[in-house]
């Protein structure tokens, strides 16, 4: 009969990982009797076991860093989403403050536009009093002219007048 290398049949069924220890070498089983069966089948079941404790062992290892690896997945997450939170918040802050500055160089401009329009007319204004006072002291020129004129004229009439009166047969 054949020889049947158990742990060669284990690794074919359960390949050993970087992490597991070597498989024990077991000599190779003869199957000459049906008592020498029913061993090897109870080894086979015994190794078969232990193989799968050893698996279920790994599983959990590689669970509980999937969990640790997932928490700090997680945390980075709550983390980015805090950022995130906080930089809309900030672009909803400087949205607002655009938005309030925006009508505020609105609001400036309209009173500049206001302020011109009132400079313009006070300027229309100050030029029309200018020619006013230009014309006002032309009139007071010739006024004062005149007024010299009727003061020369007294002068002149008057010495002549009196003369004539204290004189009258003159």
């Amino acid at each position: 009969m054949e020889s049947l290398d158990l742990d060669q049949v284990m690794d074919e069924i359960i390949p050993r990982g970087e992490n597991r220890p070597p498989a024990p070498n077991y000599p190779a089983r003869q199957r000459p009797r049906a008592p020498d069966d029913a061993v090897a089948a109870l080894d086979l079941v015994s190794q078969a076991a232990a193989a799968i404790k050893e698996l279920e062992k790994q599983s959990a290892q590689a669970v509980a860093r999937a969990h640790t690896a997932a928490n700090a997945v997680r945390e980075k997450l709550e983390r980015a989403e805090e950022r995130g939170d906080r930089a809309e918040a900030a672009l909803l802050k400087s949205e607002a403050e655009s938005a309030e500055l925006s009508t505020a160089l609105v609001q400036a401009r309209n009173d500049i536009d206001a302020l011109q329009s009132l400079l313009a007319a006070t300027q229309a204004e100050l030029t029309a009093m200018e020619q006013r006072a230009v014309g006002a002291e032309r009139r007071a020129t010739e006024s004062d002219a005149a007024v010299q004129r009727i003061v020369d004229a007294i002068r002149t009439q008057l010495p002549v007048k009196v003369a004539e009166q204290a004189n009258p047969a003159a």
